[in-house]
C-alpha cells in the first residue's frame, strides 16, 4: 500500500521509522510545502515518491492513503482535500481543538466514504489489553481508584509555542494519550475536576493539569499531567489501580504490570512495540485493505476531546463538568 505523510515534522519521522518496520507492508511517499522537504525526507526514509504540496499528494493516483501529520490547527482543511478525492485518513492526535472543528472533520471523512482513523497510538498499547483482562477478570474485583502519573518537561516551541494553533494546553495536545488511557481503564466518564498549580509555566497556556474522573461504573480516576516537571527517570513513573480484592501497579508507560490480587503476576507487556505504533499502523492497513471500519474512529476522539473539554470548563467553573460530546445549544 502507498501510503502518504501529509507534513514533513518531527511526528513524520516518527511514523516512517514504524512503517519501514513493516517492511513490504506499506512504501511510502511524502508532501510538503515546499518540494525540496519532501524529496528530503523521500531520500532519508527510501520512499517511492514526493510531492510539493498537499493538493497534488491527495490527488495523486500513486497514493492509496494518507497519514495527515501536520497541526491539529490544520486537521481541518487537509482533512477535506483527502476527502475530496475519497482517499482513506490516518489523522495524527488530537484530531482537532474543538467539536466544531471535528464535526467538520466527521463530515468530510462521511461524504468522501474512505476509512478514516485517528492516530491514537495509546488505544493500541499492549499494556492496556493486558490491564484490561486482569480488570474484566475480577483479578482485583472491582476498580475503586485509578492514579495514572505522567510528569515531563517538555521543550515548548515552534507551532506548540502558539497559543491559538494550540487551541488548548498540554492536556489536549500530548494529554489526549492520556485521557484515552484513563477512559480504555475506567469506562465512560461522567464528570471531571481539574486543578492547575500556580507554579511558573514554561509556556502561554496551561501546561499542568491534575484531573479528577467520575466514572459512571462508580470509580474515580486522578491523572497528573505535566510538560513542566522534571523526571530524571526519563520518563519512567508508577501508576497504580485499586480494587476491592487487590492492586495492580503498573510503569505509566507498560514497560512492566504487576497485579497483586486473587491472583499475583509480573508482567511485561509489549516491550518490541511499547508505545503501540506498530500495532496502530497494522491495523489501519487493515481497515484499508477490507474496507472497515477502524476501532480508533471519529467516535472514540470526539469521546476524548469531550473529556479535555470538560476539563478546561471545570478550570473556569471550579466545580465538576459533564463531558459534552455534541456542540453545546447557543445561548439566547
Amino acid at each position: 500500500m502507498n501510503l502518504c505523510l501529509i507534513g514533513c515534522g518531527a511526528v513524520a519521522r516518527l511514523h516512517s521509522r514504524v512503517a519501514r518496520s513493516l517492511g513490504r507492508q506499506v512504501a511510502l511517499l511524502y508532501a510538503s510545502r515546499t518540494r525540496e522537504k519532501a524529496e528530503a525526507y523521500n531520500r532519508r526514509f527510501g520512499g517511492r515518491g514526493a510531492f510539493g504540496s498537499y493538493e497534488a499528494a491527495c490527488a495523486s493516483p500513486d497514493v492509496d492513503a494518507v497519514l495527515i501529520c501536520t497541526p491539529h490547527a490544520l486537521h481541518v482543511e487537509h482533512t477535506r482535500l483527502a476527502a475530496a478525492h475519497k482517499k482513506p485518513m490516518l489523522i495524527e492526535k488530537p484530531v482537532a481543538r474543538t467539536l466544531g472543528e471535528l464535526a467538520e472533520i466527521e463530515a468530510a471523512a462521511g461524504e468522501s466514504g474512505a476509512p478514516c482513523m485517528v492516530a491514537e497510538n495509546y488505544f493500541f498499547k499492549p499494556v492496556v489489553r493486558v490491564l484490561q483482562d486482569h480488570l474484566q477478570r475480577g483479578d482485583i474485583g472491582d476498580a475503586v481508584f485509578i492514579e495514572v502519573n505522567r510528569t515531563n518537561r517538555n521543550r515548548v516551541e515552534g507551532w506548540r509555542a502558539d497559543a491559538g494553533m494550540m487551541g488548548g494546553g498540554a492536556l489536549l495536545e500530548g494529554g489526549v494519550h492520556w485521557v484515552n488511557l484513563m477512559v480504555s481503564l475506567g469506562g465512560d466518564v461522567h464528570a471531571v475536576l481539574a486543578a492547575r498549580p500556580e507554579a511558573r509555566l514554561v509556556a502561554p497556556f496551561e501546561d499542568s493539569l491534575a484531573v479528577v474522573f467520575k466514572f459512571a461504573s462508580g470509580a474515580v480516576g486522578r491523572l497528573l499531567h505535566s510538560w513542566n516537571l522534571l523526571n530524571r527517570l526519563r520518563g519512567l513513573q508508577g501508576s497504580k489501580i485499586y480494587g476491592t480484592a487487590g492492586n495492580i501497579l503498573f510503569e505509566s508507560n507498560g514497560l512492566f504490570v504487576l497485579v497483586a490480587g486473587r491472583r499475583r503476576r509480573l508482567r511485561f507487556p509489549g516491550v518490541l512495540d511499547l508505545m503501540g505504533y506498530r500495532e496502530m499502523l497494522r491495523h489501519f492497513l487493515g481497515c484499508v485493505r477490507e474496507g472497515r471500519a477502524p476501532a480508533m474512529s471519529l467516535a472514540v476522539a470526539r469521546r476524548d476531546l469531550a473529556v479535555v473539554l470538560a476539563a478546561y470548563r471545570s478550570l473556569e467553573s471550579e466545580r465538576f463538568e459533564r463531558p459534552r460530546t455534541v456542540l453545546a445549544a447557543p445561548r439566547v
